[in-house]
């Protein structure tokens, strides 16, 4: 019931397309992408025993998971990390643990990214989008120009993109400011979410934002 009220869209565990995965721990979903030299994850979720379940639920060995992308550093996303010791850590060049979630980390390392920066991984290409707001150094990651995975940035409600939870959200201004730069992108896909499931209708659920940043647009060339 819970689940239900809080997070409509979660997905269950289980395929949502021909080579991505996903894994609902609680009213959190991580995602796992299939490529040619092994998996990625975004985030980890933050139950261990769930985690692995989950993994075998989808066939899928966690061994295998050859780097992890981490929209930000709380718990419910970083807390499963000491499962992913064969694979790569990425987080934004500006997010900061709290004390709380250090201890999660424990010997990995952190490779640092930041905006608009583009990695390969596992044969796939992972742009770096920076979308600070609900933390200081949250990032977003558009993989192969399709897929974007938002984190906690954003929610969808009737299919329409909104803030993330106000009382949870570091910066208010900066996290809208970071959702008409994620509304500016073209020729994204598929929208993915941590708490409210996914949108295959990208137009429709970014269509006020980009009137918005549209509107801002033309006041800037005015002035």
């Amino acid at each position: 019931m819970l689940k239900k009220f809080f997070c409509p869209g979660l997905l269950d565990t289980g395929p949502v397309n021909d080579t991505l995965m996903t894994v609902r721990d609680g009213m959190v979903n991580f995602y796992i992408l299939m490529s040619p030299d092994g998996l990625i994850c975004i985030d980890t979720g933050w139950r261990p025993a769930r985690v692995v379940r989950g993994f075998k639920e989808l066939a899928l060995d966690i061994r295998d998971v050859t780097a992890v992308f981490l929209t930000h550093l709380h718990w419910d996303h970083v807390r499963s990390l000491p499962l992913f010791g064969h694979a790569e850590i990425f987080v934004g060049d500006l997010e900061v643990p709290s004390f709380f979630v250090k201890r999660y980390l424990g010997s990995h390392d952190l490779t640092r990214v930041s905006g608009n920066q583009t990695l390969l991984a596992g044969g796939r290409t992972v742009r770096v989008i920076e979308t600070p707001g609900h933390t200081a150094g949250a990032v977003s990651y558009l993989v192969d120009d399709k897929l974007l995975f938002t984190g906690d940035t954003l929610r969808l409600q009737g299919g329409s993109v909104l803030p993330f939870a106000s009382p949870l959200n570091r910066d208010k201004n900066a996290l809208q400011h970071s959702i008409r730069t994620l509304a500016g992108i073209q020729g994204i896909e598929w929208l993915l979410t941590a708490h409210s499931g996914m949108s295959r209708d990208v137009v429709k659920a970014f269509a006020e934002w980009r009137q918005v940043a549209g509107g801002l647009q033309r006041m800037d060339a005015g002035s």
